[in-house]
């Protein structure tokens, strides 16, 4: 499950990708709406790339100057998301095959919002679905790291945790934003149809391509 929230001009561009799942949901909306753009280009608008978590692949704790060199591609969820988040990241394993060769430069990493049940072993087992490190990297941080981390970018998350939490999965929500970040870590765009079942993968490979130049 996932929802938008639309504070500011971030949290727009954070919204854009959960109308984009929405529309991709109803394929009656599809048939009369126009394909949602591949990217929305963010021109300076967002923050470059800094974080501090748990790579769950090795255990150890990196920031950004891990990925640096590398294409990113940040996406905010969670494991057991019935949807969206399972779609996003079969999109980016699509989207890593057909750069070929450039697909091993780039770097996709799937942060979590459901730190109450998302364990690194969990989420270590579920990026393994999708692809292998260090293409494909979970970030666990702690709670004040991740709330900066979704605050940094206009990323609205709830996961009420604990026993006494009525149906856990289906009260997790986040928005649904997929950013690309520059090997230097500049903020490039939101692929706003990566969370959709018909991206154009081919605008964002060639996007993609550029930057690794």
């Amino acid at each position: 499950m996932s929802i938008a929230f639309n504070p500011g001009r971030r949290a727009l561009l954070s919204g854009l990708g959960s109308m984009v799942c929405a529309a991709a949901l109803v394929p009656n909306a599809l048939a009369t709406e126009p394909a949602p753009p591949a990217y929305v280009e963010l021109d300076g608008h967002m923050k470059p790339l800094a974080f501090r978590m748990e790579n769950v692949e090795t255990g150890k704790i990196v920031t950004e100057a891990a990925f640096r060199g590398h294409p990113v591609i940040l996406y905010f969820g969670f494991t057991r998301c019935p949807d969206t988040c399972p779609l996003t990241m079969q999109n980016a394993a699509r989207l890593v095959r057909m750069l070929g060769v450039d697909g091993r430069k780039l770097r996709i990493a799937f942060v979590t919002v459901d730190l109450d049940y998302d364990t690194p072993a969990r989420l270590k087992s579920f990026m393994a679905k999708f692809g292998t490190p260090p293409v494909f990297t979970g970030l666990r941080g702690t709670p004040a790291e991740l709330e900066a981390a979704a605050k940094r970018y206009g990323v609205f998350y709830k996961a009420p945790a604990g026993p006494d939490s009525p149906d856990p999965v289906s009260a997790i929500g986040h928005s649904d934003a997929t950013y690309l970040f520059a090997p230097d870590g500049k903020a490039v765009a939101v692929l706003t149809a990566l969370p959709g079942s018909h991206p154009d993968l081919g605008k964002d490979a060639a996007l993609i391509r550029k930057l690794i130049g």
